[in-house]
């Protein structure tokens, strides 16, 4: 898949205030496909926050002009044939004929309660064993690609080698920490005389339902992030993406009802914290599927419905807030090695939606002497879809994304204090759900 040689760092922004003035109602019918991200999730509650957030700078401009619907929609899968139900939000002007539908793709039921405690610890070993394997080749990516963690000297752009090393030996041993401290806390109650018995089965009780909330906490990142088809997590990982791309495929098929045009002229994709990942992978499979003409209404990356326009003008925005795509990209992606420089090249290839090539550093003609390139007939019909990725400097979950190509890194100053952590503040900012109906919602 051809993409540019030459690095460019990614556009950063600070985000502006909040100014209604800004906000314009939308000239065609436009879809928002919303995917949660970790969590203890319910249904329709990413929806719920996406929704008001919009709905609040709306109402500001529009005042008892705007209108909410509830609208459900007969859903069946491709391949079972099982019916469901979507309930989407519909937010609309009494005074124009577009609205905008915001679905939800919820994936939490197929995580919960698949990895266990041991299974989450023996992950983490591995992603610090990897990651302390390729420390070299990761810290060349970083230098290359600009990156702006705590490994990275934020003058120099140099790798720091120690902090890489204290981090990873500090994460190797946290589950076990975890795992040792609650044992013995545990074995000195049972000690104590009559109340032991009684107290060590409360905390017992107790300490089960806080470590299953843990696990299942950091048990999507487990689950979701297995690259081994052999894994017991293969197939939940599997069906969580392809419930993402379906999601997204039905905005973007779904015609009128004279079929003679599209029904979402606009379709934009929002992924929050691990869902900004779900979000991504199901994007480039659209182009996968795009690609090779699998996708209806569309002929060679044109739609054949209405005007013939590229895709990149119906499926025209991507946002993530709160992503941990570059701290994926950085500890958890496959390490190939040198010598497998056919596969290299065929990962670069496959994940082609904005992501920057590893071969370029490592796997090629001035690293391996056996190497041959591999051409590759794939387009990258999505590179020009707008991507703006929100962060903030204490959501050490996210951060500005410079492993990828094409996007808009906006900072978001929550400014939560020393020791606040602000994962989750996205939902309660008027400037973040301004800055989106700004350059999306037209």
């Amino acid at each position: 898949m051809p993409r540019p040689e030459t690095f460019q760092s990614n556009n950063s922004e600070e985000l502006k205030p909040a100014v209604p003035e800004n906000i314009k109602w939308v000239t065609r019918n436009t879809a928002i496909v919303v995917v949660h991200g970790i969590g203890n999730q319910l249904p329709m509650e990413t929806l719920d926050q996406l929704g008001r957030g919009l709905v609040g700078q709306y109402r500001q401009v529009l005042g008892d002009k705007m209108q909410l619907s509830h609208e459900i929609v007969f859903r069946t899968a491709d391949v079972t044939k099982e019916g469901w139900f979507d309930n989407v939000l519909r937010i609309s002007n009494k005074d124009s004929p577009y609205y905008i539908d915001v679905y939800e793709y919820y994936w939490a039921n197929y995580t919960q309660d698949k990895a266990s405690w041991k299974d989450l610890n023996t992950w983490l070993q591995g992603v610090v064993s990897g990651a302390g394997s390729f420390y070299k080749r990761n810290a060349s990516l970083g230098e290359k690609y600009k990156d702006k963690s705590i490994f990275f000297n934020s003058t120099t752009g140099k790798f720091k080698v120690n902090t890489y090393r204290f981090f990873l030996s500090i994460i190797s041993k946290i589950f076990f920490a975890i795992d040792f401290l609650w044992k013995g806390i545990l074995w000195v109650l049972s000690l104590i005389p009559f109340v032991g018995k009684l107290a060590d089965g409360w905390l017992q009780a107790y300490g089960d339902s806080l470590i299953s909330r843990i696990t299942n906490l950091a048990g999507d990142v487990v689950v979701y992030n297995v690259v081994d088809p052999k894994s017991k997590f293969f197939e939940v990982r599997r069906r969580t993406l392809d419930g993402a791309v379906n999601a997204i495929r039905y905005a973007i098929e779904k015609l009128t009802e004279d079929e003679h045009d599209l029904y979402y002229p606009s379709v934009i994709v929002a992924g929050h914290s691990l869902g900004s990942q779900v979000a991504y992978d199901a994007v480039n499979k659209i182009n996968l599927l795009i690609n090779e003409n699998k996708l209806s209404n569309y002929q060679d990356g044109y739609c054949n419905v209405g005007e013939k326009t590229p895709i990149s003008k119906q499926l025209n925005g991507f946002i993530t807030f709160g992503s941990p795509l570059d701290k994926i990209a950085f500890f958890v992606r496959e390490n190939i090695p040198d010598r497998q420089y056919i596969r290299q090249q065929f990962l670069d290839h496959y994940h082609g939606f904005k992501q920057r090539p590893m071969y370029t550093l490592f796997n090629n003609a001035s690293t391996n002497p056996h190497f041959v390139q591999t051409n590759c007939k794939l387009l990258p019909h999505l590179q020009e879809v707008q991507w703006r990725n929100y962060y903030d400097d204490k959501d050490y979950v996210s951060g500005g994304l410079d492993y990828y190509d094409g996007l808009t890194n906006i900072n978001c100053g929550f400014g939560a204090g020393r020791f606040g952590f602000t994962h989750s503040y996205y939902w309660d900012s008027a400037a973040f759900f301004t800055d989106i109906i700004y350059h999306y919602l037209k």
